[in-house]
This record gives C-alpha cells, sequence and structure tokens, in this order.
C-alpha cells in the first residue's frame, strides 16, 4: 500500500490541526454530570430485581442527559 499519499503534507497538517482540536475541545464542564452519572448507576445496582435496575438506571440517564444540558447551554 502507497502510504505516500495519505501521509503527504496537505493532508498531515490538516489531520493533526483537527486531532489537536478534539483534545482540546473537551470542556471539564460535564465531568461532573459524567461523575454523578457513574456513582448514579452503582447506587441503582444495589436493587434487587431488574425491573427496579433498570428504572434506576433510566433515571440516572436521564438525570445525566439534564445535568449535561444544563453545562453545555
Amino acid at each position: 500500500m502507497d502510504l505516500s499519499r495519505v501521509v503527504s503534507p496537505r493532508t498531515l497538517v490538516p489531520a493533526l490541526a483537527l486531532a489537536a482540536g478534539l483534545v482540546t475541545a473537551a470542556p471539564a464542564r460535564g465531568t461532573d454530570c459524567i461523575r454523578g452519572y457513574a456513582l448514579c448507576l452503582v447506587e441503582a445496582s444495589d436493587f434487587p430485581t431488574w425491573w427496579e435496575r433498570t428504572a434506576a438506571g433510566i433515571d440516572c440517564y436521564l438525570d445525566t442527559v439534564a445535568c449535561l444540558r444544563r453545562a453545555y447551554a
């Protein structure tokens, strides 16, 4: 396979700029939401029945979506 087309300066520079933008574009505003989601799922896993765990997991998801919307709005 000829990689000279893929790794040419014309494509390498924009690709590196895009990769750098993706790495730095993740703001820390939503990290508390994700941490809260993880803790909520751990608590939801303690329920005795599948239905209760599922309902609690859905509540965790919906709360996390609302938190992320507030964080990025």
